[in-house]
């Protein structure tokens, strides 16, 4: 029997598949809600309440189009997986 998967190895298939995917490291609120199955709305309000993914902003300015670091994205995915044990 192998050794689970731990969080880190399941961070780096989920960048992996995200990368091969889009191409690119950071993914604008579009994309980023296409994959959650969520509104772009409902990223915009965890923005503005600063919860949820993390993201930066183009050039770091306030008004800058906000980007989610698919490092980010698989983080926050992972970490807030919930676990069922039978």
């Amino acid at each position: 029997m192998s050794a689970p998967i731990t969080k880190e190895q399941d961070i780096r298939i989920m960048v992996s598949v995200l990368f091969d995917k889009h191409g690119k490291i950071a993914l604008s609120p579009k994309e980023v809600a296409q994959i959650l199955g969520v509104s772009e709305a409902l990223l915009e309000k965890d923005r503005s309440e600063n919860i949820g993914i993390p993201f930066t902003r183009v050039n770091g300015k306030e008004r800058g189009k906000p980007l989610y670091n698919i490092t980010a994205i698989a983080k926050t995915l992972i970490g807030n997986e919930v676990k069922i044990f039978n």
